[in-house]
């Protein structure tokens, strides 16, 4: 059963504009005003909380079953406290009285901070790590809504799709981050073809879910709905709502990522000196190992963002007290920017929020800081730094020569405790010793996490050619939850004291992800076609190839398990342990296994 919107739209013939091109959501968007990028200026277990179940509303009977997931992320996350826009604006200094002078900050003693305690560890499936951030309930409902959108377009020929199949679609997706074709095609070709694709699911049918796969109801999409990511919002939700429930590390910083797109779609955006400068952005809360703990969809419209309080603070800085939303009350962290997000009123809002924060910044954001040119600067010797600070004591500006000028500002530590880095001197081709203040060998410290994540998702990311901005960012959301899920895996092995050896890498984590969701609770599609007529005039003698035992979470699903009988010669017995010979194989472990009267090591394999 459809909601009545969806037979009215059928019956009229309105049909989602993917159909034609999914690259119309308007002109491409003036280019990002963010040329001053922060550089480095120095060189230099956890407990899980118990995740809420998530069961859209997807009545068919309902009338108003069709716009449950437009207001899916109203239901979908937590409640996040957050202080009212008069609260956050009440104790600033207008920009007209703020004065500085030269002194230096009382360095703030950070309150202690112990890392949470992990109850229980246990290193779980891989598919159950996925599954935290991209639920099986969410592929029901693009099932769902694929189905949907076909019955729109009047494909007659679409064979519904169900949950399992959209689950073997993904973990296909997965694959090709893997072993890198350049043409999807070249999977399922006779002389390359990799048997996880080929006998998992048809090359057209692969296409065909793939160009009509939805995640919402096009009818239901309101009118005056200033989302311009509404049709993804559900996956996005669901990985930020498992990222939300980790527990915050100490150090934490803000920064943006781009999802490489060079089509279509009024929120594309250039950052220059990017490895891939067009795309979509994305704002980060990451922790010092690239672990992202909330993040933020760019618009010009965000409807995350007070609008009120945009204008009066600036979109960068609105986007940093957003993010610090979850930090709510607890104690002893520490945040990072650069200079974009940056400003005086921010760093005055998150001190009197009680969260200490330092970063670069552009000096014409501070009010005319009473510091030296940067004329009589570079007369100084480097390493030579100056500290002014606010009549209230709120913000300090530290002003930094080092083979360029730096400025950062921070609410809680200026110069402070130099320490001496080595500097390569141009001019008498030698190291030489520099002194640093503080607040630099800190902000160098805990930078640069947003970029390592940026950097797992990219030695693996899903092989996407379309211009289909949806198609990007689905697989964006869904190797954004692998490197996730590899983290928690990561943590949970570290808690358990597993020696880094014997813990599996991204690839090979990525890569059993990937079989566990073609294969776990799947049957074997098989060859296709007919048998091949005739026989060679020469036959090859080859050696048989190795069989592999799959994994557990494949061996115990309970599906399609079923025996073969072999011809000719037995082959040795997979089961550990066993030095038989047998002509029993599974048809979808593919290994042999013994199944006689007096051994049964085919039901112990699979038990």
């Amino acid at each position: 059963m459809f909601s009545r919107d969806a037979i009215r739209a059928l019956e009229e013939g309105c049909l989602s504009d993917l159909e034609l091109s999914s690259d119309d959501e308007g002109p491409v968007g003036p280019a990002s005003e963010r040329e001053l990028r922060c550089v480095r200026v120095g060189a230099d277990v956890i407990s899980r909380n118990q995740r809420e179940i998530f069961t859209p509303a997807l009545d068919g009977d309902d009338e108003d079953a069709g716009s449950s997931w437009v207001e899916m992320s109203d239901n979908f996350l937590p409640e996040v406290p957050s202080a009212s826009e008069d609260t956050l604006l009440q104790n600033i200094t207008p920009k007209h009285s703020i004065r500085w002078r030269h002194k230096e900050i009382v360095n703030t003693i950070s309150p202690a901070w112990f890392p949470p305690i992990s109850i229980d560890p246990r290193v779980e499936s891989l598919v159950d790590y996925y599954n935290r951030y991209v639920p099986k309930q969410l592929f029901q409902v693009m099932a769902e809504m694929t189905n949907l959108y076909a019955t729109y377009s009047n494909k007659v020929r679409f064979k519904p799709t169900t949950a399992n199949e959209i689950e073997i679609l993904f973990g296909l997706h997965l694959a090709t981050g893997i072993f890198g074709y350049l043409c999807l095609k070249m999977y399922w070709e006779t002389n390359i073809s990799i048997p996880l694709f080929t006998e998992n699911m048809a090359r057209d049918r692969f296409f065909e879910l793939r160009n009509n796969l939805h995640l919402v109801e096009n009818t239901a999409i309101p009118g005056n709905s200033k989302d311009v990511f509404i049709k993804v919002r559900p996956i996005f939700d669901a990985v930020r709502k498992r990222c939300l429930d980790l527990p915050l590390e100490k150090n934490l910083c803000v920064d943006e990522q781009i999802i490489p797109f060079t089509g279509k779609h009024i929120a594309k955006q250039y950052i220059k000196g990017k490895p891939c400068p067009w795309g979509l952005k994305i704002f980060f809360l990451c922790g010092k190992h690239g672990q992202a703990y909330d993040f933020i969809l760019y618009q010009s419209s965000s409807p995350e963002l007070d609008n009120n309080l945009t204008k009066k603070i600036g979109y960068g800085a609105a986007v940093v007290l957003h993010l610090t939303k979850r930090i709510g009350e607890s104690k002893g962290h520490q945040l990072y920017f650069d200079n974009y997000f940056s400003s005086y009123h921010l760093l005055q809002i998150l001190k009197q929020r009680g969260i200490m924060a330092a970063g670069t910044i552009r000096i014409n954001r501070f009010v005319k800081p009473s510091l030296l040119s940067d004329k009589e600067m570079n007369k100084k010797p480097r390493g030579f730094a100056q500290e002014i600070t606010s009549y209230d004591e709120d913000v300090t500006v530290v002003k930094w020569l080092d083979n360029k000028i730096t400025h950062l500002a921070s609410n809680f530590v200026g110069i402070g405790e130099k320490d001496l880095v080595k500097r390569w001197c141009k001019k008498d081709k030698h190291f030489i010793e520099v002194e640093r203040p503080e607040v630099v060998r800190k902000y160098n410290h805990a930078m640069g996490v947003v970029d390592l994540l940026d950097q797992l998702m990219s030695y693996y990311r899903t092989f996407i050619k379309s211009k289909k901005w949806t198609l990007r960012m689905i697989f964006h959301a869904s190797d954004l939850a692998v490197v996730q899920a590899y983290r928690e895996y990561q943590v949970d092995n570290e808690a358990l004291s597993i020696p880094k050896n014997k813990q599996l890498t991204l690839l090979h984590f990525r890569r059993r992800l990937a079989e566990s969701l073609v294969l776990q609770n799947k049957i074997s599609m098989g060859k296709r076609g007919r048998p091949s007529s005739g026989s060679p005039t020469l036959q090859i003698v080859s050696r048989r190839p190795g069989e592999t035992r799959p994994e557990a979470e494949i061996t115990r699903d309970g599906f399609g398990h079923f025996p073969a009988h072999d011809e000719g010669l037995g082959t040795r017995c997979k089961m550990m342990g066993c030095k038989g010979r047998t002509r029993i194989k599974c048809i979808k472990c593919k290994v042999h296994l013994c199944l006689t009267k007096d051994k049964n090591c085919f039901l112990a394999f699979h038990t």
